[in-house]
């Protein structure tokens, strides 16, 4: 599997060469150059996104011919804004027309207290001018009637006013649903890939501001493609259902597990070091390699599940693309120890040195 350098700040020679191979990576590939393919493959070449680097690497690897179908998926996958985005989008513009009518009704409201004043005012202004008591009791008619309009439109806005702030707490709460729909992953129920990036970026300011780190580890069911062109798709599914499980059940408060894409979960652990992250993913592996998978149908028995880890602990000053190419250099190393097994950025480091030595 090739391995990508990412580049946080790009030159803009740099930024020309990344345009000029993806525009030879699709012409190699005889894929259209559309604004969403390259977008595809301009980030593929800058290895913006280590996920998508890792997706493509495999499917050229499997010799995958990318057909519209293919490039479509991964860029939906990637680029697309999702169904949960959306309705988050939506939830929040629901709310805030209401909040907009609240605020015209409650204009009414000082326009209505504003004419009843006034009213008053003329009423008041007008006893001292009549003379009889007919006179009197027509103004005294007309002041009744006027306070009896004036009670009856507070009536219908204070109606409205209760009605509005009763739709305002259900979209308040379809806002809160959709926030976290959009945080979750549907398969798995745990955290999706913005869920993790919005933990990851939360973590680096809190470390930043107090001083303190934390570290995160990326985990890669072994042979997941072999399992699901064996078992299929449904086994597939379930397989991720259990990793997920397994990191929700293990992590807990400690941190924040995620699906990161594909076969691959992540989390993040604040105020970890290393040495209690490593052991904290040898936990959930060993937890995850003790579950045998068995086929509810027949009872058939599928194998055990293993999965290899990378950790890596943030460096204070750097950005989140950094400490996850040490966390991501880490995994492939397990990848290419045996898998079903723990590697840290340090044996990383060492395996490079042993390597140029």
């Amino acid at each position: 599997m090739e391995q990508h350098t990412i580049i946080d700040k790009k030159t803009s020679a740099q930024i020309h060469g990344y345009a000029q191979s993806a525009l030879t990576q699709m012409g190699r590939q005889n894929i259209p150059p559309t604004p969403a393919n390259y977008q595809l493959w301009y980030s593929y070449c800058s290895a913006d996104d280590l996920a998508l680097v890792r997706a493509i690497d495999r499917l050229i690897e499997k010799g995958t011919t990318f057909t519209p179908e293919i490039c479509t998926s991964l860029h939906e996958k990637f680029f697309s804004t999702t169904k949960q985005e959306t309705a988050v989008h939506k939830a929040s513009e629901n709310l805030q027309n209401e909040l907009d009518a609240i605020t015209a009704t409650l204009k009414q409201a000082g326009d209505n207290t504003t004419e009843f004043s006034n009213s008053l005012s003329g009423h008041l202004d007008n006893i001292g001018t009549k003379d009889t008591a007919t006179d009197i009791k027509a103004l005294i008619t007309k002041l009744v009637s006027d306070t009896q309009k004036m009670k009856e439109r507070s009536q219908t806005l204070e109606g409205r006013l209760q009605k509005s702030s009763n739709e305002v707490k259900l979209l308040q709460q379809n806002l809160k649903s959709a926030q976290q729909e959009a945080m979750t992953d549907m398969l798995t129920n745990i955290g999706n890939r913005k869920c993790f990036e919005t933990s990851l970026q939360q973590a680096i300011e809190a470390a930043e501001e107090s001083g303190t780190s934390f570290s995160i580890f990326i985990g890669d069911v072994d042979h997941f493609k072999k399992f699901n062109d064996t078992w299929g798709h449904q086994m597939g599914d379930q397989v991720l259902k259990a990793v997920a499980h397994s990191l929700k059940t293990k992590v807990g408060d400690s941190g924040t597990p995620a699906r990161y894409g594909g076969e691959e979960f992540i989390a993040v652990l604040p105020h970890y070091n290393l040495e209690a992250a490593t052991d904290m993913a040898n936990t959930v592996r060993n937890f995850v390699s003790q579950r045998v998978m068995r086929k509810k149908s027949t009872g058939e028995t599928l194998g055990k599940i293993t999965i290899s880890f990378g950790v890596a602990a943030y460096r204070r000053g750097e950005d989140a693309s950094t400490v996850l190419e040490r966390a991501d250099n880490a995994l492939y190393l397990a990848k290419n120890s045996g898998r079903d097994c723990v590697r840290t950025e340090e044996d990383a480091k060492r395996a490079k040195v042993a390597q140029s030595a």
